[in-house]
């Protein structure tokens, strides 16, 4: 027969039945029966799908009642919701293992009176059924036209997951794929903590963006298809959301690129500008520029970067050029009023931003990244300048290291612009002439050993760490700089102008 998708006890519940008798199981009443079929003999219960109701007559068990224990084991092994048992009262007595078994599998036995048939009660369940099936109808026509409603009139996400809560009887959230909460009904509740959590996909064309999270253990099908109705309208809700966000990323990477070409505009403007496009005025601004050999995963590091950004309640920006993620990233400041070069920032960036080059889980291993002071708004250009020279610089001097901060390597910038070519190329001949020659010649690296123990303060780990040896290896290089340049490595005057001498090397002459 056709699907019934009915209960038991909503089939009890039917005008035909007010007189038929569970005998047992009636823990099971709440299951919900497929099919009902008619069984000619006892023995035969096989091959029915799971969720079928058995009707059986009496006569075929009323001379062997034991077939019942038979019986309820067949059925439960076959995942059968139930049996009816036309006039069951003429079987004496039931066994009482029977009823225990019937108990114990929450299978319930219902007895019928005499003049119901197989007919009369497929007929009434089918009827039901469309009845009920006309009624889910009506409900999702109403659920889905109120929901869209709300949607139409922009009365907000909030709003659309405080309805759908109510419709479940059931706290709800709306999350995204990196687990940051949208919004959840009521307001303040920790999805995290839900008992019964179910999400279902949020999609929207054909990618899922969000989950909707149920926190309650069964639910009707009438629910059923308010939480289908609802997966649809918060999709609508969030596509219109990311219209406006996409738009507004967009204003704000035409802004940017406004504030990044000097003359930038004037600095009132500016404040206007970016108080409407979300770019706080009232906050310094760190850039970071993150460069790899082939482009950032765009989708991932701003997930990353906005899932950071949500702990410290601030809204950053991140445009993508070329194989290049540049970062501005905005820090509350403590007192009022900006200034261009205000102290340490409240926000580790610089530690944020490492911590995700070295994750070796991540996708940003190889990557190597510059970031600049905090900066003013309307002096975000300089705060660009400066992340790319340390990352410039970072290519040449920073052996292992994965982020350079302009602020410790600003005295190499400096000197860059300043040096006179001809006299320290003079001096760097005298003093290192010899042991250059000595690395073409045996293809050995102890110019870049002597510039990291030089950084390094004279630390034999730091420096292995850079170059990625052993220490006795540094202990051996050393040795052999000593016998090549007779360079006291203990006096400090010496230390001084060696590393002079090898930062306008790396800087000027042996650029990449």
């Amino acid at each position: 027969m056709r699907s019934v998708e009915l209960t038991i006890k909503e089939l009890l519940n039917m005008p035909l039945l007010q007189e038929a008798q569970v005998i047992s199981g009636a823990k099971g009443l709440e299951r919900f029966v497929k099919q009902i079929d008619m069984l000619e003999q006892p023995y035969t219960i096989k091959g029915y799908p799971k969720g079928t109701l058995i009707f059986i007559d009496v006569y075929p068990i009323q001379q062997q009642p034991e077939v019942l224990i038979h019986m309820i084991e067949q059925l439960h092994t076959s995942e059968a919701v139930g049996l009816m048992i036309r006039s069951a009262q003429k079987i004496h007595p039931i066994l009482t293992e029977a009823i225990l078994q019937s108990d114990l599998y929450e299978l319930p036995i219902i007895s019928l009176p005499e003049h119901i048939s197989y007919m009369d009660i497929t007929y009434a369940a089918i009827e039901q059924t469309l009845y009920r099936q006309e009624k889910l109808r009506q409900r999702s026509d109403e659920t889905y036209r109120t929901l869209t409603a709300m949607v139409l009139e922009n009365i907000g996400i909030q709003a659309v997951s405080d309805h759908v809560a109510g419709l479940l009887k059931a706290p709800v959230a709306i999350i995204d794929h990196s687990e940051t909460l949208i919004v959840s009904s009521p307001i303040g509740w920790d999805f995290r903590q839900a008992r019964y959590p179910v999400r279902r996909n949020i999609n929207i064309d054909q990618r899922s963006v969000a989950y909707l999270l149920i926190d309650k253990e069964q639910w009707n099908a009438m629910e059923e298809v308010g939480i289908e109705q609802a997966r649809l309208v918060l999709a609508l809700e969030l596509m219109r959301n990311k219209i406006i966000e996409d738009t507004e990323n967009r204003l704000r990477g035409n802004f940017i690129d406004e504030l990044m070409t000097p003359p930038a505009p004037p600095r009132h403007e500016v404040e206007q500008r970016g108080q409407q496009l979300g770019m706080n005025p009232l906050h310094l601004w760190e850039v970071a520029v993150i460069e790899g050999s082939v482009a950032p995963d765009e989708e991932w590091m701003t997930r990353l970067l906005y899932q950071e950004a949500a702990k410290y309640n601030i809204r950053p920006h991140i445009e993508f050029r070329s194989n290049r993620a540049i970062l501005f990233l905005p820090t509350p400041q403590v007192k009022a009023t900006p200034s261009i070069d205000a102290g340490q920032s409240s926000i580790p960036w610089a530690t944020i931003v490492l911590s995700w080059l070295n994750d070796q889980e991540g996708k940003l291993a190889g990557y190597r990244s510059g970031i600049g002071r905090p900066k003013a708004l309307w002096d975000i250009h300089e705060g660009f300048s400066e992340a790319r020279n340390a990352l410039t610089i970072s290519r040449r001097l920073s052996g292992e290291t994965a982020l350079t901060a302009y602020k410790d390597i600003e005295v190499y910038h400096l000197l860059r612009g300043t040096m006179d070519e001809k006299g320290f190329g003079l001096l760097f001949d005298r003093k290192l002439g010899k042991l250059k020659q000595y690395d073409e010649e045996h293809t050995t690296d102890l110019l870049r050993t002597l510039f990291f123990y030089l950084e390094s303060r004279s630390s034999l780990i730091e420096t292995a760490r850079q170059l990625s040896i052993h220490r006795n290896s540094v202990k051996y290089r050393l040795e052999r700089i000593r016998d090549i340049t007779g360079f006291d490595l203990n006096d400090p005057h010496e230390q001084f102008v060696y590393q002079m001498c090898l930062i306008y090397y790396y800087l000027l002459e042996h650029s990449e």
